[in-house]
């Protein structure tokens, strides 16, 4: 009956925030008990926000330890590269690698083809990135990410759709690509680099 079906609802939710409510206050209690604190600043509490520290791929840059800290801090090299490109920051994204990083463009699978483009260390790097000023504007979404990390050395897949344009007004045009990234990582004093990074291009449409 729909009486009953409100009813077994309501019961569903209030039995739900109550069990939430439960594991966080385990958890706060957990954290209190082994000396760390409720929550996670990766600034200290007296310090203002700054975008600056957005993209701080650094282990170091989070209260969190071990593990979780450098999966963190591989997400944001990985967004880093998403907002240095949208932002024509070429400088940046180049000290994204180690200096002497390997970028490798694909049309289609590794696994099957051969890549149309190889290109070794920062500078040659930044040099090639000046592609993107061709655009009007590009819009890099990062989508999932998988990381296996073993001691200073990782290995990731990424996926990603971007959308470039071109033109303006009635003239404007549209380039969408769906990319996957295969990286290799590196950590470095805290820090983790690209050390080869695959551009695998599935498919592309223009609209």
């Amino acid at each position: 009956m729909p009486g009953d079906f409100k009813t077994d609802r309501r019961n569903f939710l209030t039995a739900a925030g109550a069990a939430a409510s439960s594991a966080l206050t385990i958890g706060l209690l957990s954290a209190e008990a082994q000396g760390q604190p409720a929550t996670a600043r990766s600034e200290p509490a007296d310090s203002p926000l700054s975008f600056d520290h957005l993209y701080n791929t650094s282990a170091l840059a989070t209260t969190l330890k071990g593990e979780a800290a450098d999966r963190l801090a591989l997400r944001r090299l990985v967004d880093a590269w998403a907002h240095c490109a949208d932002r024509r920051l070429a400088e940046e994204q180049s000290n994204l690698f180690v200096p002497d990083g390997t970028l490798l463009n694909y049309e289609g699978d590794p696994a099957t083809h051969e890549p149309h483009s190889t290109i070794k260390g920062r500078a040659a790097i930044r040099t090639a990135l000046a592609v993107l000023k061709t655009f009007t504007v590009t819009l890099h979404m990062n989508g999932q990410s998988e990381v296996a990390i073993e001691g200073d050395h990782a290995i990731g897949e990424t996926y990603c759709l971007v959308h470039q344009f071109t033109g303006e007004g009635e003239h404007r045009k549209c380039q969408t690509l769906g990319i996957r990234y295969y990286d290799e990582f590196v950590r470095q004093d805290s820090r983790w680099f690209f050390v080869e990074r695959k551009v695998v291009i599935d498919w592309s449409e223009i609209g």
